[in-house]
């Protein structure tokens, strides 16, 4: 066995940079376009064509205590080598750059591909596949997904070539997944990893390697390893996916497709693994549901008492049922996968997922400018929720503009179209509709608990109690509150707040999560794809509340909005139980995608039944997603003054973990914010 922990150390040694200066594939993608004038060739078979030339003429690297092939080493550089000159590789890279990838929002990153389909078939039997499909459609795409195919194989074959005297066990291994479906747990890994690093290579980022649990799981139990190899098997890949320095999603537990129980042995390992080497990147989610044990659950909850933020921890009984209102089979709805932070996906069965956000305080603070001219406060919801359906139209039709501006003739994608179920079998593009299901597009709605405390406070303090005249109100959040500190203070204490279970302002929460779900599912998408409502803004609830003036909860103007579906920063007073029970309070079922912070003290670990009670109520009162810190301010105050002496502090941000060190300033004092539960 291999020394995962010197794999580890090596890549986060800072040689191989998460925004390198040099990018050698993207350099040979350059070379190859500068020389051949393909002026008369399709773009799908040009861009694969150099593809394959930077496949096979980037550097073939294998360190002694590296496991797997492949990974940052190959292509990623703080610095020019030698023998390429600055000139040279900066006028192979604008020619590059003439072949863009869609952008995120269109689909090109964030995704995972059909491992389940490359390891049962092998790359050999889906590369026939391909040219039966070339031979029926005789399209540029068909004949480009095939060369895609050989390419990787290819890869594979030259990587094994050239580690043949050094690396033989290596060099055979690579040489059997280049054509043969994997036999054993080893070989899985490789060939899983291997085309992982494909397309990060091609420029995608933030990619996940989806229900890696279930799809490992026949070659670990065929080899019947042991616990000690098995994890120096899952720490070697960890380490690996940690060089990256990318939010890389790996989903464990949920149900089977025939909805058995899917937590398994390997689960457990994983989340093991998880633990040992404490990656911020890898960004373990666990999938729950009604039958999950007790031993699961019990085991998520000891990693995130380690304070490590994972895993995020996500309701079946929500996303099953939120897949299949979107038209998605029950069988593939159970067969669901985590792509970037918490988005929901079809794995390897869709387009590539794409989010924008959406400013909900924005829109009502804009209709509160004319609160005077609303009787009641139902005429007050119903002009804010015109101002959003009037937003939100406005907001696909800006999307569909962008998305017809990328032709799948003029920005192919036939490298993620070959790994991808059905556009073999379709001779089609990902992006043309070859995918299996339709691509979704998250609409991120930003500021709940801003919003619902708004609303509450408007609701009690103008239109039930009459404590403040509308007028007064107005002028108010005009001027920032300057002169009427008594009235912010009104507000801020005197109308109930999201998180304290009090169904007063829960069921405004509940309202908003609604209409934003209901407006955005009657938006249509000019490829056929789904538009879906989503809780969730990582740190765009910074800039937004940037821009957004006062609010009647008693925000001043410029500060963050509250953080995703989370109640707002230190106003959910009423303990963890309480919190809870508010975020379970929206019905999810219509919304891809939610983050709910919550934040512990360490001491709530002592007991884990305490949390196991609480993931209980998460999963029977069916709410969405939720992920954990377990710190306290004394240490995140120490971390900012003494940063060095904290670099491995791991802190969860909004939908991913970081170290607290590297964040920015004001993402730091976002989190401090957060109210930490104690006993």
């Amino acid at each position: 066995m291999k020394n995962w922990r010197e794999v580890l150390k090596r890549e986060r040694s800072g040689q191989y940079p998460a925004q390198p200066p040099v990018d050698l594939f993207r350099y040979r993608q350059g070379v190859y376009y500068r020389t051949h004038d393909g002026a008369e060739t399709p773009e799908a078979i040009r861009r694969v064509e150099a593809f394959r030339h930077a496949l096979l003429t980037i550097p073939v690297l294998l360190a002694e205590e590296q496991e797997f092939y492949g990974g940052v080493e190959l292509f990623r550089r703080a610095e020019l080598p030698p023998e390429i000159e600055a000139a040279d590789y900066a006028e192979a890279i604008r020619y590059a750059d003439r072949h863009p990838l869609r952008p995120f929002e269109i689909g090109s990153s964030h995704t995972v591909l059909d491992f389940e389909t490359v390891l049962t078939e092998g790359l050999g039997r889906m590369i026939e596949r391909a040219r039966l499909a070339e031979r029926h459609f005789q399209t540029p795409i068909a004949v480009a997904m095939r060369q895609a195919l050989e390419a990787l194989r290819d890869w594979l074959q030259h990587a094994a070539d050239v580690l043949a005297a050094s690396r033989p066990a290596a060099a055979e291994r690579l040489r059997r997944i280049a054509v043969e479906p994997p036999r054993h747990f080893d070989e899985a890994i490789q060939l899983v990893w291997a085309l992982f690093v494909a397309l990060e290579m091609e420029g995608r980022a933030h990619n996940a390697l989806g229900r890696i649990d279930q799809y490992l799981l026949p070659f670990w139990r065929h080899d019947q390893l042991d616990r000690e190899p098995t994890l120096d098997f899952l720490c070697q890949l960890w380490s690996k996916i940690d060089g990256f320095q990318e939010v890389t999603n790996l989903c464990i537990g949920g149900v089977t497709p025939d909805g058995r129980d899917a937590a398994n042995p390997l689960s457990f390992l994983m989340l093991e693994a998880t633990g040992l080497v404490r990656s911020a990147h890898t960004n373990l989610s666990a999938r729950l549901h009604d039958a999950s044990s007790d031993a699961f659950l019990l085991a998520c909850i000891r990693l995130i008492g380690s304070g490590i933020g994972f895993p995020a921890v996500f309701n079946d009984e929500v996303n099953i049922r939120m897949l299949q209102h979107f038209g998605i089979p029950l069988a593939a709805a159970r067969d669901y996968a985590l792509v970037g932070c918490v988005e929901v996906q079809l794995a390897g069965r869709q387009c590539a997922w794409g989010d924008s956000r959406f400013n909900l305080p924005k829109i009502f603070t804009e209709t509160m400018l004319h609160l005077p001219e609303f009787p009641t406060f139902e005429a007050l919801w119903e002009a804010f929720a015109a101002g959003v359906r009037c937003g939100l139209e406005e907001h696909a039709r800006r999307y569909n503009a962008e998305l017809a501006a990328f032709d799948p003739a003029i920005f192919p994608d036939p490298v993620l179209s070959a790994v991808t179920r059905d556009c073999l079998n379709r001779g089609c593009d990902i992006n043309a509709g070859g995918s299996e299901f339709p691509r979704f597009h998250g609409i991120g709605m930003m500021g709940l608990a801003t919003l619902a405390n708004s609303l509450a406070a408007v609701k009690k303090l103008v239109y039930e109690e009459k404590r403040i005249e509308p007028i007064r109100l107005v002028e108010a959040l005009r001027r920032d509150f300057q002169g009427d500190e008594e009235l912010r203070q009104t507000l801020i204490h005197c109308a109930p707040k999201y998180g304290n279970d009090e169904p007063y302002c829960d069921e405004l929460a509940a309202r908003i999560v609604e209409l934003c779900a209901a407006e955005a599912g009657r938006l249509t998408m000019a490829d056929g794809g789904c538009f879906q409502s989503c809780m969730a803004s990582n740190t765009s609830n910074i800039p937004a509340g940037a821009e957004t003036m006062a609010t009647a909860d008693g925000r001043h103007a410029g500060v963050a909005l509250s953080d995703a579906a989370s109640p707002d920063a230190g106003l959910d007073r009423e303990g963890p139980t309480a919190f809870v029970n508010s975020i379970i309070r929206p019905d999810y079922s219509q919304a891809n995608c939610t983050v709910v912070n919550m934040r512990f003290l360490p001491e709530m670990f002592d007991d884990p039944g305490r949390l196991l009670v609480l993931l209980r109520r998460f999963i029977s009162g069916r709410g969405h997603e939720m992920q954990f810190n377990v710190t306290d301010n004394a240490t995140l105050a120490q971390a900012i003054a003494e940063p060095e002496k904290y670099a491995d502090l791991i802190v969860r941000v909004s939908g991913f973990s970081a170290f607290f060190t590297q964040l920015d300033p004001l993402v730091q004092r976002d989190i401090m914010r957060r109210r930490a539960h104690g006993c």
